[in-house]
């Protein structure tokens, strides 16, 4: 069986504004950065990768590898993690029935409902990175989050599944093997985020993790040690800079450069502070104050906040809004953020913990965060118990292949899958019912 928590592992981001590659060494129960290193696009990715916007990409990403090859030039793979609307999610059901009572549950058995169900990987053009088991029941008898070594004649669990889009998929592929590496684990960075942001207790009572990218915003609710919801807006950064830039008529890099200095709390600018802004395309001038950006850019941060609040109400329910909020990202620097998100969520907030990551001497930036999740997820994953969706250096998604299960016949399964996803979007409602027993 292939080991995944080896000792030293390359991991890389691929995002909107630049990518970053990561090589970590664990030593006992210790991560340590071996080499970091981030590269800018020209400009920033408006959209997914395309063969337009490609070789923007591929151009950052070999110059990250000849950098990491002066460093270490053995590893020749690396793992990934995707977010965005190229990740979704389902809630699912599975059961095994006529178990032997006298006989207890063993990890053969839950690994059959999660890990080895053989109906995983059948979402139309989506490949499953994650099956998360939130909640089993014995012989009707739900909340069991534990059953290894109870007895029950029959055993049903919800599964989370977190899928990618197989062609992002591929194109990330792609765009590494013309670096010279190969991929090894996929997954969703919203999984990993929270699995290394969170601590123990923020995981059970009911958090949200909010991760405010340059092209989109990515949140994941966790609660009861486990993620039961995640999702993605098409607003991040960028949109930042460009309400800015289309409210004042200026240019994207002074409309950025606006952004940076001023805080999304307006009642705390200085009413008599003003700036000169430059007219886009012209050598005309002209003053605002900065508590009319700070306007533009609070309104902007509520809608976003506000989306995402209402998304859980409507999939879990108001009693099951987040005690804590935890912002991560590049857009979670913007001044007045914090407070603002404790105001509309009513719930404690706080920006990540960059947990003192050093490279050469110098903490980590805020927007390493994500591919250090990732990599501290690929160091601790457990093979026996976790799936894993696997790459290949023939650019084909595939899962980790594991041996049949003695005593156990593919037909004792009853699951009611239901993989189309236009079928999925007609079971909304039904899902968000689940997730809210779960919660119970």
């Amino acid at each position: 069986m292939k080991e995944f928590n080896m000792t030293k592992l390359l991991s890389i981001d691929i995002g909107s504004y630049s990518s970053k590659l990561l090589l970590t060494e664990k030593i006992s129960n210790t991560i340590e950065v071996l080499f970091f290193s981030e590269k800018k696009y020209a400009e920033p990715l408006r959209e997914k990768i395309t063969s337009e916007n490609s070789e923007i990409v591929i151009n950052q990403i070999n110059n990250l590898v000849r950098d990491f090859k002066n460093v270490d030039n053995e590893i020749g793979s690396c793992n990934i993690s995707f977010g965005g609307s190229a990740v979704n999610s389902a809630i699912i059901d599975s059961s095994l029935e006529n178990m032997d009572s006298s006989e207890i549950i063993t990890q053969d058995q839950l690994n059959l409902l999660t890990k080895n169900n053989p109906k995983i990987n059948t979402f139309i053009s989506k490949s499953t990175a994650h099956i998360i088991p939130l909640e089993y029941s014995l012989d009707g008898m739900i909340g069991i989050r534990h059953p290894l070594g109870m007895h029950s004649k029959k055993l049903s669990v919800s599964n989370l599944y977190v899928n990618i889009d197989e062609d992002d998929i591929l194109k990330s592929q792609e765009i590494l093997s013309s670096a010279g590496l190969g991929t090894n684990i996929i997954t969703s960075e919203s999984i990993v985020a929270s699995n290394y942001l969170l601590n123990s207790d923020e995981k059970e009572i009911g958090s949200l993790i909010i991760d405010i990218g340059a092209g989109s915003t990515d949140y994941c609710y966790s609660r009861k040690g486990k993620p039961v919801l995640i999702g993605s807006l098409p607003v991040g950064g960028n949109q930042f800079t460009s309400d800015l830039s289309i409210a004042f008529s200026t240019n994207i890099d002074f409309a950025n450069q606006l952004k940076l200095e001023t805080s999304c709390t307006p009642e705390n600018e200085r009413i008599a502070e003003k700036v000169i802004v430059k007219q886009n395309d012209s050598s005309k001038t002209f003053e605002i104050t900065k508590r009319q950006i700070s306007q533009v850019l609070k309104e902007r941060a509520i809608e976003l906040f506000n989306l995402i609040r209402q998304e859980i109400i409507d999939k879990l329910g108001t009693e099951n809004l987040p005690e804590r909020i935890v912002l991560c990202g590049g857009g979670s620097k913007l001044e007045g953020i914090v407070p603002l998100s404790r105001y509309i969520f009513q719930a404690k907030s706080r920006l990540i913990d960059s947990k003192n990551i050093k490279f050469l001497g110098e903490n980590l930036p805020i927007e390493s965060m994500g591919v250090m999740a990732l990599a501290s997820y690929c160091h601790n994953i457990t093979s026996s118990t976790d799936y894993v969706l696997m790459g290949s250096t023939k650019n084909t998604p595939k899962t980790t292949k594991v041996s049949s299960v003695n005593g156990l016949t593919l037909g004792k399964i009853g699951s009611n899958f239901q993989f189309s996803v236009k079928m999925l979007s007609e079971k909304v409602n039904i899902i968000s019912t689940k997730i809210k027993n779960i919660l119970k």
